[in-house]
């Protein structure tokens, strides 16, 4: 009898610690089994995070690029109207003190006067504008050379001191020639401004 009692715990033993094998065997699987979905989840999300990330780094890279070009094509278009402004205040400078000249307005006169004054059958009238400041032994002889070389194309000539600004005016049968400060700097800025515009765009 008590062999069999000393079988049946020992039995009972057995058993019991094959059933607690099992359940550990058991909650350590089940424990595998959620620590490796949970690291496939934290994989899935660090994955999500990253590629959120990144579209979002580009988005603000694309934006900053945008910005960057925007501010640089405003800075060159700036840049072009401040040099454009400077050369005009140059040019204006000594375009003004060139027509204030007395030799430099001479060659002037003896050159866009006959160019403009054509020879013609019926008789011509027209007028030298002058500022009041530009009288002169040497500008009165000038002026009657002119005077004397157009009569001889039918053009009688009036010669008037009374011009505002540096510089001449030639009327002749209802045109007019001016040749003044802003007159030949507009003429210069027209003329230098595409190969300005070429240097600015290359650069």
């Amino acid at each position: 009898m008590a062999t069999n009692l000393e079988s049946f715990v020992k039995t009972l033993e057995s058993e019991g610690v094959d059933a607690g094998q099992k359940a550990a065997q058991k909650i350590e699987a089940e424990a595998r089994r959620k620590a490796e979905q949970i690291i496939a989840e934290g994989k899935v999300q660090a994955e999500q995070i990253i590629e959120k990330a990144n579209s979002e780094a580009k988005t603000i890279k694309s934006r900053m690029d945008s910005s960057l070009e925007l501010a640089a094509r405003d800075a060159i278009l700036m840049l072009r109207e401040k040099i454009s402004e400077q050369l005009k205040t140059l040019l204006q400078l000594n375009i003004e003190k060139a027509l204030n000249n007395e030799e430099t307005l001479i060659n002037i006169l003896r050159q866009v006067i006959p160019a403009y004054a054509k020879a013609s059958d019926d008789k011509q009238t027209a007028e030298i504008i002058l500022p009041d400041n530009l009288q002169s032994n040497l500008i009165e002889s000038v002026l009657q050379e002119l005077k004397n070389s157009l009569q001889g194309q039918n053009v009688e000539v009036d010669v008037k001191h009374n011009l505002a600004k540096a510089g001449f005016e030639f009327k002749i049968e209802g045109s007019t020639v001016e040749v003044s400060t802003e007159s030949v700097t507009e003429m210069l800025v027209e003329m230098i401004d595409p190969d300005l515009q070429k240097f600015l765009a290359g650069a």
